[in-house]
């Protein structure tokens, strides 16, 4: 079945942290869109867990934060996607509106971390 979705994603390398009850964690994002995103992670949330997430702006020495919620987990490696989480936003600042304007407009060379 093929999969519909409102608005197109872009496969990236962003490095990202996000904090839970226990602790700050690190995780790389898979892929993003206007939406939300894919975090690949070794140990994702629970569905329906909110929490605070900062994007790393590689071109710049800065974080977009916003706040997210877990909407489904991948417990296991696959061809499509490694382990981790999808998340959908529930507020984001201007600045990640953006990113992925930079994204659609073709630029992915000049956002992605070590490009």
């Amino acid at each position: 079945m093929k999969e519909h979705r409102e608005s197109p994603r872009y496969e990236v390398v962003l490095k990202v942290r996000y904090e839970t009850e226990k602790a700050l964690r690190d995780a790389v994002i898979h892929n993003l869109s206007s939406g939300g995103l894919y975090l690949t992670t070794q140990n994702p949330l629970a569905v329906g867990y909110e929490f605070d997430l900062e994007i790393e702006l590689p071109s710049k020495a800065e974080w977009i934060k916003g706040k997210c919620s877990v909407v489904w987990v991948n417990e296991i490696d696959t061809k499509d996607y490694p382990r981790g989480m999808g998340v959908a936003f529930l507020e984001m600042p201007q600045k990640y509106w953006e990113l992925i304007d930079g994204y659609s407009d073709d630029e992915q060379g000049r956002i992605s971390n070590g490009q």
